[in-house]
């Protein structure tokens, strides 16, 4: 599972055209579940001349009948202190020149590593490959909450657990139930917080972002999705 830091605008949100916004009217907040498509492979033999801090790499995955295969991603290296709006601006224009079928477009999500202290932190952009499509959207949420660390065990990252309206929670049910064995994005604000693999189908219409980070940093963001998602004011 990717985890992944998301800066979100201060202070209070509401809905607006279906979107999450906050009340100063500062970054709407969009969030979508969508099918990756592991099938198609469309860095295998990429189109162009790779550019600065891109490169193409290799990872080997477990098809839907369970066997191992080797698939292909982009990804792009960030420059010390850039923005992810600053590196997805950097990748855009060498993404824009791969092609691609119909139906299918590129997210980005973070690529991670461990620090010195052997905690993970991004490092990168890497791409998947999203089919058709979004299975729900925010505009299914009725509910969000964070569940943090409670001190009893090894410190835990905060979790954002959305819950979705009866029609979202039985298209997530089906699409769950159609396609186990294959990954599934969770995309806020056009970046992959998380891509699971769907082990079985999932019905209670409950989904769970896990938060990048251990510290109070973490909370604060995880909160603050919560609330952008909930639409209302804290």
């Amino acid at each position: 599972m990717l985890l992944v830091a998301l800066t979100l605008s201060p202070s209070a949100c509401t809905k607006k055209q279906d979107v999450a916004v906050d009340l100063a009217g500062l970054r709407p907040i969009t969030m979508e579940l969508v099918v990756v498509d592991d099938e198609l492979d469309p860095f295998e033999k990429h189109a162009g001349t790779l550019t600065e801090s891109i490169s193409v790499r290799a990872e080997e995955m477990l098809s839907r009948a369970g066997f191992p295969v080797t698939h292909h991603y982009a990804m792009l290296v960030k420059k010390p202190g850039e923005t992810d709006a600053q590196a997805k601006a950097r990748f855009s224009p060498w993404l824009s020149t791969q092609p691609l079928p119909a139906g299918r477009r590129f997210v980005l999500g973070d690529v991670m590593e461990e620090d010195e202290t052997g905690k993970p932190r991004p490092i990168g952009l890497r791409t998947y490959v999203v089919a058709g499509e979004a299975i729900v959207t925010h505009a299914n949420v009725v509910d969000a909450s964070v569940i943090e660390d409670d001190g009893k065990g090894p410190m835990q990252q905060p979790v954002v657990v959305v819950t979705l309206d009866a029609a979202g929670g039985e298209r997530f049910h089906a699409a769950t139930r159609e396609h186990v064995k294959e990954r599934i994005a969770i995309v806020v604000n056009d970046k992959a917080m998380s891509v699971p693999i769907v082990q079985s189908p999932i019905s209670g219409g409950r989904v769970s972002i896990s938060m990048y980070g251990y510290d109070d940093h973490a909370v604060v963001e995880a909160r603050r999705l919560a609330t952008a998602l909930r639409g209302k004011p804290k």
